[in-house]
């Protein structure tokens, strides 16, 4: 019976889960897959993973540290994926949906063993919960959140060694699963609370001996956040001024933390009723609230109460108690009360707390139905109609999110709707529609671009992305005056800013005819160390265009000697020495251009 269920709640995590193997990357999947240099290296970008944050292999050594993402064991399995299989969506979400149901299937086991072989139900309907709820499609469908599947996946099995009691597997094998687990993500280490909170529920074992089994677990956590401190920072320490990536960063005290105890009714709310889910709740999703509003107040009093009721059945060792005691311990590293995690919520921050949720509700449940832990066939109908049409309303809502994951443009359309109020969506929605425009050359998509980075800049004027990126549609709309000054909004914002830097200088040379600014533009990117063939061309353009051919020359002759194979600026230059009087000079350099290019010696004869 209990093999035949575990086979039946596997295939059900794949069938639910089956109609994302035809999805895109998405979303964060370009941090560590697509866009991640070491991960596309394959096999010898492992070390680099290994020995760096996360999120180095895309946007290089110039990110800052502090407060990094040190989880090197899923990108290892991508650069594997990657070596194997080359840029394949296919493989990541087939991997994503195997570990989950695994993970499925190993809950219910692991529930059978802690509660004992007669107790079925309660394991079957938390693991049923636990595979169908929708609040798990984030996890499961965008590829980079393997490092949730793999930390549960592995923390569970801990506690699986653990219980078999030989000192062999507690001792070597679950440390060793436990330091995986850690590599795998950082809010594994929630479970040195989770492991002797199980044993002390579920087993006879003395607070002394459960003490001693977790010794080599406190070992391998110690080496790991060594590891983890010198590869990418230590945890907790991560600094912004940037309102995007800490909600909280202009709340004082008591906001912060009457809007953090808010989130929790939200949370328990998306557990209880999951929709609208979003792919993004960041600034200002969530408005900042003090104590004295109401939905501070109540779900303040609803998880004291809540928190109340489950240390009043820490002796008793109620199998609610321990539900909604797991549900806080792995939800404290994601709250922000520990430290900034960079948004206010996110439905993945619930993919190990919803365990919890799903233990108490299963086993609410089974008191509630009066369920006989050994009425293994007996069914009736006053709990079975309620679980079954539980199991098919979670089921229809897995399938229906797993469809909006199929690409970016599908996600950001559908949660600009579900979170209206979050800068990023809109913006990120925005680019999207920047891109079909390019594609198809439809207006209508750089009108709606422009209407939705609009709102991004609405809800959050210091924005310099959403600035930027509304320069670059008003730019495509042929709109050059809105685009100049969004282009001056994100100067104002971010002076250093390269690409506004470089637009907005373009638009003054090619549009405006407004060389001095054009220059002026320009010539701040190359006082910045910025260097490409592109800036010294267009700088040089520049300054022939405003009637200085000396500079222009000066110019033409740093992009030579940064470049000596750009034929474009040998040919610039030889013009510009041309236009100059200095014909004999000049030769040279077309020579060059033209030996670099034939092409470009062609044009020319054509030309004159």
């Amino acid at each position: 019976m209990i093999r035949k269920i575990s086979t039946l709640l596997f295939v059900l995590a794949l069938v639910l889960y089956a109609n994302t193997f035809t999805h895109e990357f998405v979303l964060d999947d370009h941090i560590v897959i697509t866009g991640n240099n070491f991960t596309k290296q394959g096999f010898s970008g492992i070390v680099d993973i290994l020995t760096h944050d996360a999120f180095i292999g895309t946007y290089g050594e110039a990110l800052e540290l502090t407060g990094g993402r040190y989880r090197p064991l899923s990108i290892v399995m991508f650069a594997v994926e990657y070596q194997l299989f080359g840029r394949n969506p296919l493989v990541g979400h087939i991997m994503n949906a195997l570990l989950f149901a695994l993970t499925g299937v190993l809950v219910f086991l692991l529930m059978i063993r802690l509660l004992g072989t007669k107790n079925i139900w309660v394991p079957l309907i938390a693991a049923a919960l636990f595979v169908i709820h929708p609040i798990h499609t984030e996890v499961v469908a965008n590829i980079k959140s393997r490092d949730e599947i793999l930390g549960l996946l592995l923390s569970l099995s801990v506690i699986w060694v653990m219980l078999k009691e030989k000192k062999l597997l507690t001792y070597v094998l679950a440390p060793l699963l436990f330091f995986l687990a850690l590599l795998s993500k950082e809010n594994a280490i929630t479970f040195m609370a989770i492991i002797p909170l199980s044993f002390w529920f579920f087993t006879d074992k003395s607070i002394k001996q459960i003490g001693v089994n977790m010794i080599p677990l406190l070992l391998v956590s110690v080496v790991y956040l060594v590891m983890r401190a010198n590869f990418a920072g230590v945890v907790g320490d991560r600094v912004t001024t940037d309102i995007m990536d800490d909600p909280y960063l202009r709340a004082s005290f008591s906001e912060k933390y009457a809007t953090i105890t808010y989130t929790i009714s939200r949370y328990l709310g998306l557990l209880i009723f999951p929709h609208p889910l979003s792919a993004d709740y960041s600034y200002n999703e969530i408005p900042l609230i003090g104590w004295s509003s109401a939905k501070a107040l109540l779900s303040g009093f609803l998880t004291l109460g809540i928190l109340g009721y489950a240390l009043k059945g820490l002796w008793k060792k109620t199998v609610a108690s321990y539900g909604i005691l797991f549900f806080f311990i792995t939800f404290s590293i994601v709250s922000n009360t520990i430290f900034n995690v960079g948004t206010s919520m996110a439905d993945r921050f619930m993919y190990l707390p919803s365990l919890g949720f799903c233990i108490s509700i299963a086993s609410v449940m089974a008191l509630l139905f009066k369920i006989k832990s050994d009425e293994l066939i007996s069914f009736k109908f006053i709990w079975v109609a309620p679980v079954v049409l539980l199991m098919l309303a979670g089921s229809y809502k897995t399938i229906a999110r797993n469809t909006v994951w199929e690409s970016n443009f599908a996600l950001y359309e559908e949660d600009v709707k579900n979170a209206p109020n979050s800068a990023r969506i809109h913006l990120y929605y925005g680019i999207e529609l920047i891109g079909k425009h390019g594609r198809s050359g439809v207006k209508e998509y750089i009108d709606l671009a422009i209407e939705e980075i609009s709102r991004s800049v609405k809800i959050n004027p210091d924005f310099h992305h959403a600035h930027y990126n509304l320069a670059v549609a008003y730019e495509k709309a042929e709109r050059f005056d809105d685009a100049i000054a969004y282009y001056l909004n994100t100067l104002a914002l971010q002076p250093q800013h390269i690409k506004a830097n470089l637009n907005i200088g373009l638009l003054y040379g090619k549009v405006k005819n407004d060389y001095g600014s054009a220059i002026f533009y320009f010539s701040k990117l190359l006082n910045s160390n910025y260097r490409t063939v592109y800036l010294y061309d267009n700088l040089g353009i520049a300054y022939a265009m405003n009637g200085d051919l000396v500079n222009a020359v000066e110019i033409f002759q740093k992009g030579v000697e940064y470049n000596p194979n750009s034929a474009k600026l040998h040919l610039n230059m030889a013009i510009t020495l041309d236009n100059l009087g200095r014909k004999d000079e000049s030769k040279p350099y077309y020579d060059r251009a033209f030996a670099l290019d034939p092409q470009l010696e062609r044009s020319r004869t054509t030309t004159d």
